[in-house]
């Protein structure tokens, strides 16, 4: 047999359909232990639940060429039961379980995407008093004149993001945080006003999804 056509293989599925490999060999424990670390891996706490505006789960699965394998089902994002494809492959399941994949904010003081770990320690580690908004699918966090912005691709990952933090936040029992989330009308344009007079643009504000 040659080197690409292995008898394993690890692959990522997105909403059950394959999405790509990480990982091939002809050693079945080898495959097992390479599988087993990678889902015992630590869970991002921020993780990818939106692509293209659409809701996505992910799944690590190990395939292979011997046997027949198991027809396996997953559930899709409003819960219908959908067959796990591997399209015209010769490869066949065998064990599939839920997995992640790291979701990442885009920060528009440093004009690329940093990860919930950066943002967590270079702006809401230090204990000044600081304000925590949402508005759309921003995060805003305020200290004192100081205002830094970031985007989230959906609204709803907004919200999730504010809640995690303010969990984080509370749970070593820090009360130097403020949290106010996007939920009423005059608050929103009172942000809009806010922002846009220090120099942040409106339309960009009132965007409720990103790429």
């Amino acid at each position: 047999m040659s080197y690409n056509r292995n008898k394993y293989k690890i692959i990522l599925f997105k909403n059950g359909e394959r999405l790509k490999s990480f990982f091939s060999s002809n050693n079945k424990k080898s495959i097992l232990t390479k599988y087993n670390k990678l889902i015992g891996e630590k869970k991002p706490k921020f993780v990818i639940e939106f692509l293209s505006r659409k809701k996505v789960r992910f799944e690590l699965g190990i395939v292979t060429t011997e046997g027949n394998g198991d027809t396996i089902f997953v559930k899709d994002s409003v819960g219908r039961t959908k067959q796990v494809s591997m399209g015209d492959s010769t490869y066949n399941i065998i064990k599939l379980l839920p997995y992640w994949k790291q979701e990442f904010i885009y920060s528009h003081q440093d004009k690329n995407k940093i990860s919930f770990i950066e943002l967590m320690d270079n702006h809401i580690q230090n204990t000044d008093f600081k304000q925590v908004f949402t508005l759309n699918n921003k995060l805003i966090i305020q200290n004192d004149d100081n205002f830094k912005l970031f985007s989230l691709k959906t609204v709803s990952d907004a919200s999730r993001l504010i809640d995690i933090i303010e969990f984080e936040v509370l749970d070593v029992g820090r009360g130097d945080c403020l949290f106010v989330r996007d939920t009423d009308t005059v608050q929103r344009k009172q942000l809009y006003n806010l922002l846009e007079s220090v120099g942040f643009d409106r339309g960009m504000l009132r965007k409720q999804y990103t790429y």
